[in-house]
């Protein structure tokens, strides 16, 4: 009888599929829509371009979407891929991510086709600085969205910005639609979320300009776009024990879930603050729980995703490139009904490294990964029973 944390065969057959756009594709994002279908986005192709496919539930591609259920997204330029992406309301698709150095978010309609209504043409781009790249979009409930990531290339900030729905710079956020954070290294904002009171949290790592150990940050704005002192008396929090959050999210309780790795890689780590930024001592007895995967060190954690029951799901991989899934009970302790100890592995027969995770509407649980066979890299998608 399959249990919670076995691949669910009902999805293209074994629970396993590769997407191909012909290149060394990655996959960076993946949602999913309320009628269950499956979306991926990343970068590939041999044009170097955003590269989407759509999935139907059963994991056959959504011919309805793109070009027999896949999609490339061409800025005019080398070295473009998306590395987030977020579903509006009525649908379409926000991708955000980098062209040449430079932000680059795209917006699709339902159907994959660009949204003409965003920036003339479905494309923007704009700069933060000589390096910039967005790694997180979030869709506002007015329809403005928020964009996370990060300038460079050495002393660069935690960077967010704010789109008005049509793609213009919404120029009532920060400076002329743009903020920068800094904590006095190389700065990266990788992760973001929203909080009920319109309040982003950014989550990513600061590391010493001329060399040292990476520390986990967070930062959290008001919504003008200025540094909310409500949050650790000055918006801006350091995670000594955690090298880089790579996920963030917010409860319900508005307590703030934080997923990454230690600096000797050997666990998933996930961290849980109080609304005001202090630990969640309720939350594994000190705010921190550590996931041993295992076999072995170099494990990470990527990607999060919250349970209505409130039970927290991470992905990422482990070491010999497994694909790796756990999940916790509320209170941080591994939930064994999970795959009997909490935490499973997914071998696709090459190694895959899991960057995202989401969750279907009947608790499944989606994962996204690089697989890498040989010269070439595919997109790894698996669907486990939840």
């Amino acid at each position: 009888m399959p249990q919670p944390g076995d691949l669910d065969t009902t999805f293209d057959g074994n629970g396993k599929k590769q997407v191909n756009f012909g290149g060394r594709d990655e996959p960076h994002a993946v949602l999913v829509q309320p009628n269950g279908r499956i979306i991926v986005a990343g970068g590939g192709a041999p044009a170097n371009s955003f590269c989407v496919v759509r999935l139907r539930s059963n994991g056959a591609f959504d011919t309805t979407f793109g070009s027999g259920g896949q999609k490339l997204i061409d800025f005019g330029s080398d070295n473009e891929a998306a590395w987030g992406a977020a579903l509006q309301p009525d649908g379409k698709i926000v991708l955000a991510g980098d062209s040449s150095f430079k932000v680059a978010v795209a917006r699709l309609n339902p159907n994959g086709s660009l949204d003409t209504t965003f920036s003339g043409d479905g494309k923007k781009v704009f700069s933060w600085g000589v390096l910039s790249r967005a790694m997180a979009p979030l869709v506002l409930p007015n329809g403005k969205i928020v964009l996370a990531g990060f300038s460079g290339p050495e002393g660069g900030n935690v960077q967010v910005a704010r789109l008005n729905a049509n793609g213009s710079l919404d120029k009532t956020f920060g400076t002329d639609g743009k903020v920068a954070i800094d904590f006095g290294g190389d700065d990266f904002g990788l992760a973001a979320a929203r909080q009920a009171n319109g309040r982003i949290l950014v989550a990513g790592q600061t590391r010493p300009t001329f060399g040292g150990q990476s520390t986990a940050i967070v930062v959290r704005l008001r919504t003008t776009g200025v540094l909310d002192p409500d949050f650790d008396g000055d918006g801006q929090l350091m995670l000594p024990g955690m090298e880089a959050a790579r996920a963030v999210l917010v409860q319900p309780d508005r307590k703030i879930v934080v997923a990454g790795y230690p600096p000797d890689n050997s666990v998933m780590l996930v961290k849980r603050l109080n609304p005001n930024g202090t630990p969640d001592t309720t939350f594994d007895g000190d705010g921190t729980a550590a996931i041993d995967v295992g076999p072995g060190t170099d494990e990470f954690a990527n990607a999060t995703a919250l349970q209505g029951d409130g039970k927290i799901v991470l992905a990422g991989y482990v070491q010999g490139a497994l694909v790796a899934v756990a999940r916790l009970n509320p209170n941080g302790s591994p939930d064994t009904t999970f795959s009997a100890d909490g935490k499973t592995t997914i071998d696709f027969g090459f190694p895959t490294f899991g960057e995202a995770v989401a969750l279907q509407p009947n608790g499944r649980i989606v994962v996204a990964g690089q697989l890498v066979e040989g010269t070439n890299t595919n997109f790894g998608i698996a669907r486990v029973l939840g």
